[in-house]
């Protein structure tokens, strides 16, 4: 079963500056034209470049548009022997709604 982590989780864990891997499987276009910070965009072709760069007990956690296909991504990351692999619930879209005009929302 993979691990789901949400949207407040993974604010909360970069506002702190913890050590965490998040990579952004949405397309080149998308991750352009928004992404959270200090994600990185993955796809087929630079996967296992990435992956490289990333010991297998690091944290890792998946993103993509609405937190569905992250769930197939994050199980391929664990079955290539990665420990700490999560999806983000409600995806990209659910974290740039709730945190993109964060200054002028309350808690």
């Amino acid at each position: 079963m993979i691990k789901r982590v949400s949207i407040d989780d993974v604010n909360k864990a970069m506002d702190n500056e913890q050590h965490q891997h998040v990579l952004d499987i949405r397309d080149p276009q998308s991750f352009a034209a928004g992404h959270i910070e200090k994600s990185i965009n993955v796809n087929n072709a630079n996967i296992s470049e990435v992956l490289g760069t990333i010991e297998d007990d690091e944290p890792i956690i998946v993103v993509c548009y609405h937190g569905h296909s992250s769930l197939g991504a994050a199980q391929y990351i664990l079955n290539l022997g990665y420990s700490d692999v999560a999806s983000m619930d409600g995806g990209f879209e659910g974290w740039k709604q709730k945190y993109t005009f964060s200054s002028t929302k309350s808690e």
